[in-house]
Order: structure tokens, then C-alpha cells, then sequence
């Protein structure tokens, strides 16, 4: 489920520009966030740092993605350099985060080693999933899959057991009573209580030779004893496990938010597949890619107006589609010719188009 929402949620281009406070786009801000974009993604400081594992956008907003569907939130910094000017973007892990209340609300500090380091700077950055507001803890969209995963997990590993006595075959021994009777010691003969110890006995140690056969041995035995294969069991069993599974298969999809087609779960037409793939991409666009756009868009906006811009940046994965690039050439035309359209008429500036 993680995976699919990442792979479907991140899409491979976006866009960014800035906008003056009255909506106008403003070139020469919008200039400067696509600059420092591509000094995060391929520039790092290579005198000062040397080597460091700085993020890149992809790879930050892929941590900020798993953020997201493990912890309900994302939390990252824009670090600055001596200059006070931004160097990088850090991500910062969600489940190391406190929050303390204080005057004008409340106040984040990050545990690290028993440390607490104060985080109430502008340069942090939060977003959060369907927040509660009454805590000030998000919760994962995941949550509602724990006890499915669970009830999963403990029948997945009874079957496991089940197979290798059903399906696997096993050997069997069957000891002839009257004449094991006829080899046990005299004393033995009358008196029940060494008899059944020396019936045990010889039992335990049949199986021990059972037990520790390997495939290439020879098995060698007296004529009391007849060896015979045990076959699997038979009846409606499959069919109970089968329904067994699909319970749980269809549990799993809805604590994961993930449909089953997606999963690889479902059965259903060609029609039903393409609904679900829909709804898909709709909530892997409300739960990983507007999430992303809005905590980029924060950083960059901040970004920018340390470099004196009075502007707000907006940043945007471009809308999920899953068909082919070459497919939607046809639709890119088409949008072309309605902005050209809508320039031509005056309805959009030209750094608009």
C-alpha cells in the first residue's frame, strides 16, 4: 500500500512559480525558485560540506511521503548557511517530535539521545493528515490496517503449519500391539505398568528413527512394525480458506485506504478495475501529493523572501495520470491552443501562458 501511494502520489515533473501579493506572476522571483531548486536537487556546497546526504527534492518529499502515511505528518527544516541565506531542505523524523504548550499555542522540540532541542524557529516547517484539534498529534491514515495486518499475519502462519501436515507428504508407522507384547521382557509380561514403559519406549524410539530419516537413508525395521504414506486431508478445506482469505484481503484494503485491484486483490470486471484505479489516484492525490505541494510551497515562499521578493511561491507535482506521455500529446495540444486562445483574447497575461 506504501508503495503504490508513493509511486502514484509522486509524479515525476512539477512546476513552481511566484506570485506577487495582488496575484501577478512575478518572473524574476519565479526565476530564483527554480534556482534554488536545481542547486538542491545537483549543487550542494561541495567546499564547505564534503560529503553529506543531503536531499534532494525527489528524495525529500519520498521521506516526507512516508512521513505522511506512517506518522499522519511531515515535519522539515530550511537550513541556512553563515549568510543566513538557504542552502538545503532536512526532513526531520515525525515520531521524534514533542509539543509543549505555551502562550501563542503550542511549542515542537525534537528528542534525540534524551535531548531536547528546541524547534520554535520559522525555518520549521509542519504538515499534518486530517488533524484532530484536540491533540496536537496527527495520526496515520494506516492505523485502521494494525489488526487486519495482525489477524493476517497469525492466520498466514497457522496455514503455514497446516500445509506441512496436509499437503507435505509424512511417513507412517504402525506397530503391531501383539506382537511387540510377545517381544517385551518376561517381567514385563505381568505387570502393566513395566509393560507400558517398554510399549513407550519402543515408540519414542520408532519415531526418533522416523524423525531424523533423511531423504537419502534406507529404512530398516522389524516385521511388527508396517510403514505406510500419509496423505492430505480432503473435503471442503480449500474452499473455507479461501473464504477465510478474502475476508481478510478485503479488511486489509480498507485499513490500508488502499483498493484491492491496487493490491492485486481484485476479481472483479475490467470496468470495476478502472473505477478503482480512479478513486486511487484521487485519494493518493489528497493524502501524499497535495500534502507536498503545500509543504513545499511553504519552504519556498520562505526561501525567496530572504532574498527580499515580497512574494508567495507556489509549488506543484504535476496532476497524476497514468497514461503514456506519447498518449497525451493529443490532450497537450489542445490545452495549448485553448491558453494561446485565451492570451489572444487578453484573458491571460503572457507569464500566465
Amino acid at each position: 500500500a506504501v508503495n503504490a501511494y508513493l509511486r502514484v502520489g509522486l509524479t515525476q515533473e512539477y512546476k513552481c512559480w511566484a506570485r506577487n501579493m495582488d496575484g501577478t506572476i512575478n518572473r524574476e522571483a519565479t526565476i530564483l525558485a527554480q534556482e534554488l531548486i536545481r542547486r538542491w536537487d545537483l549543487v550542494p556546497n561541495y567546499t564547505e560540506e564534503g560529503f553529506s546526504q543531503t536531499a534532494s527534492i525527489r528524495s525529500a518529499t519520498e521521506s516526507w511521503a512516508l512521513e505522511i502515511l506512517f506518522n499522519g505528518a511531515a515535519c522539515g527544516e530550511l537550513v541556512l548557511d553563515k549568510a543566513r541565506l538557504p542552502s538545503k531542505i532536512a526532513p526531520i523524523p515525525v515520531s521524534s517530535l514533542k509539543f509543549y504548550q505555551d502562550d501563542k499555542g503550542i511549542r515542537p522540540v525534537q528528542v534525540v539521545g534524551g535531548q531536547e532541542i528546541d524547534l520554535d524557529y520559522p525555518t520549521i516547517f509542519y504538515t499534518s493528515l486530517d488533524q484532530p484539534l484536540t491533540t496536537a498529534y496527527a495520526n496515520s491514515p494506516l492505523e485502521s490496517s494494525i489488526q487486519a495486518v495482525l489477524a493476517d499475519t497469525d492466520y498466514l502462519n497457522d496455514l503455514r503449519r497446516v500445509l506441512k501436515r496436509a499437503v507435505q507428504p509424512r511417513l507412517q508407522a504402525i506397530i503391531d500391539m501383539k506382537l511387540a507384547k510377545e517381544m517385551a521382557p518376561p517381567e514385563a509380561t505381568n505387570d502393566p505398568v513395566q509393560l507400558k514403559a517398554f510399549l513407550d519406549e519402543l515408540r519414542t524410539s520408532v519415531e526418533a528413527t522416523l524423525n531424523g530419516l533423511e531423504p537419502q537413508d534406507a529404512l530398516i525395521a522389524f516385521d511388527m512394525i508396517e510403514f505406510s504414506d500419509v496423505s492430505g486431508g480432503t473435503g471442503d478445506v480449500p474452499d473455507v480458506i479461501k473464504v477465510i482469505q478474502d475476508l481478510l484481503n478485503a479488511k486489509l484494503a480498507t485499513g490500508s485506504k488502499t483498493l484491492p485491484s491496487i493490491l492485486g486483490h481484485g476479481a472483479g470486471t475490467q470496468s470495476m478495475a478502472s473505477s478503482e484505479t480512479l478513486l486511487f489516484m484521487k485519494s493518493a492525490d489528497g493524502i501524499v501529493r497535495s500534502k507536498l505541494n503545500e509543504m513545499l510551497s511553504k519552504i519556498l515562499t520562505l526561501a525567496v523572501r530572504l532574498f527580499g521578493q515580497d512574494v508567495a511561491v507556489y509549488f506543484k507535482y504535476n496532476p497524476i495520470d497514468l497514461r503514456p506521455e506519447n498518449e497525451l500529446e493529443a490532450f497537450m495540444t489542445m490545452k495549448q491552443s485553448r491558453v494561446l486562445e485565451l492570451l489572444s483574447l487578453g484573458f491571460l497575461e503572457d507569464d500566465d501562458a
